[in-house]
């Protein structure tokens, strides 16, 4: 027989359970810290550069030898020795050749020029002003489509091993400057531009070894706009075929060519803006450059992002020169830094 709660009892039960579940909580509850971490601090970067020079290079210059380019032909002969300084004597191992941009003349199409019984000038060649100056003034008689790329792809890839034999070398730096008054018409049946780019840029295993210079026109409708984008995704000065001042490019091209460099290549991605650069020469002066406003750039330096590099514009380090960058680390504010 099942038993039965008293009254009492069972209100004693409801008691003690209504008491389990009674809590004395404090009349001041405790303060915690906010939920928002501090900020961290930026992380700055310091990158050092010594400028030297490299014992083995490869220089091509590429000339437009159509009807228009008597002058500059003879300027750019005129003003080689503002080139060739940075090379003579200097114990560099080099190789200087010259090629027209006329694809139409067999005795062309990415041939190299020949004067005095070589094709191209190393450091055993004799009276090398002279010999330059008879491989660049070709005469103006060149076909009046100029294709440039296609000479240049012609003479360090395909007669490598024939007609050009020996002056292109693997382990050698590779720069070459085009000079002309018009736009490259390379047919892309023989090389596109982004083709080229990718050739070009297989040429040597640092992208600080190799350059493309353009001497072209910057505006206008013969503007050199190929060659130009050339220039901008390999690196090199770019410099208007119509400014003169020869010896002054011709001193920047050799200085550059000679393995002294004017673009550097950060090891960080920075904070832009935050950008600082100086320069100690040999005797220890320490020189500020500032960031370029100007457009076209015509002093200081610019930064591009792309290549992640700083480049001075119009001034060349020299050769013992301590280059030294320093910015804010881009990930020490996007990614909360290590």
């Amino acid at each position: 027989m099942p038993r039965t709660l008293t009254p009492t009892l069972t209100l004693l039960l409801a008691g003690g359970l209504a008491g389990c579940v009674e809590y004395e909580l404090p009349q001041d509850l405790p303060v915690y810290p906010a939920s928002d971490a501090p900020p961290l601090a930026a992380r700055e970067q310091t990158d050092a550069f010594l400028q030297s020079t490299t014992p083995v290079v490869d220089i091509l210059f590429t000339i437009d030898n159509s009807c228009s380019m008597e002058d500059e032909q003879a300027a750019l002969a005129a003003n080689f020795p503002s080139f060739i300084q940075y090379f003579e004597g200097s114990g560099l191992d080099y190789h200087i050749g010259v090629v027209s941009t006329d694809l139409f003349d067999p005795s062309h199409s990415g041939r190299l020029r020949t004067a005095q019984g070589v094709n191209f000038i190393a450091p055993d060649t004799p009276d090398a002003e002279g010999v330059f100056t008879e491989m660049a003034s070709m005469s103006t008689e060149g076909a009046g489509v100029e294709r440039g790329l296609g000479a240049t792809w012609l003479a360090l890839e395909g007669l490598k091993n024939t007609f050009n034999a020996g002056f292109r070398r693997d382990n050698a730096e590779m720069h070459t400057i085009v000079i002309s008054d018009e736009e490259d018409q390379t047919l892309d049946t023989l090389i596109s531009e982004d083709e080229f780019i990718s050739w070009y840029g297989g040429l040597t295993v640092d992208a600080r070894d190799r350059s493309f210079s353009s001497i072209v026109k910057l505006t206008g409708l013969r503007r050199g706009t190929t060659y130009l984008e050339v220039t901008d995704a390999i690196g090199g000065i770019t410099w208007s075929i119509d400014a003169g001042e020869w010896g002054q490019v011709l001193d920047m091209l050799g200085v550059q060519a000679s393995g002294v460099k004017h673009e550097f290549f950060l090891s960080q991605l920075p904070l832009e803006g935050t950008i600082e650069v100086e320069v100690e020469d040999p005797t220890g002066t320490v020189r500020p450059f500032y960031e370029s406003t100007d457009e076209p750039p015509v002093d200081g330096w610019t930064y591009d992002r792309q290549r992640n590099s700083v480049s001075f514009v119009s001034y060349i380090p020299e050769d013992g020169a301590r280059i030294v960058i320093r910015y804010t680390l881009l990930s020490s504010l996007v990614l909360g830094g290590d």
